[in-house]
């Protein structure tokens, strides 16, 4: 029966008997940022990918530039006026006052948590 059960688990397509990580709770949910921190959240195979990607979930929530695009169109049959506006947000920040505040490993994934202090003005 042993023999039996071990050519099924080299065939079974799933694997039960493998556990997998819990994640971190900042991935399930997360973390609210407020007048002087944001938080940023990041995931993947090495410590520097994950790095950049909580850095760039950070940057997504600092942007403050603002471009606007207004067009008028004048209809000649009629004397109806149409306005469209188009306003788009851009910003290139630097962003290097930051703190890992943990660094998790599940599931071959590394997962980062990087606080960063908003400097007063901002």
């Amino acid at each position: 029966m042993m023999i039996a059960f071990q050519s099924l688990y080299g065939f079974w397509p799933f694997d039960w008997f493998k556990s997998s990580d819990p994640l971190p709770s900042y991935v399930l949910q997360h973390p609210s940022m407020d007048e002087s921190k944001v938080y940023g959240v990041g995931s993947g195979k090495s410590f520097l990918e994950a790095k950049s990607k909580a850095l760039n979930d950070i940057a997504t929530q600092l942007r403050s530039d603002v471009r606007s695009l207004t067009s008028v169109q004048k209809n000649s049959s009629a004397t109806e006026t149409q306005t469209n506006q188009q306003i788009t947000v851009l910003t290139n920040r630097k962003i290097d006052n930051f703190l890992v505040l943990d660094e998790s490993h599940a599931n071959d994934l590394t997962y980062l948590l990087i606080e960063y202090r908003r400097l007063p003005g901002e």
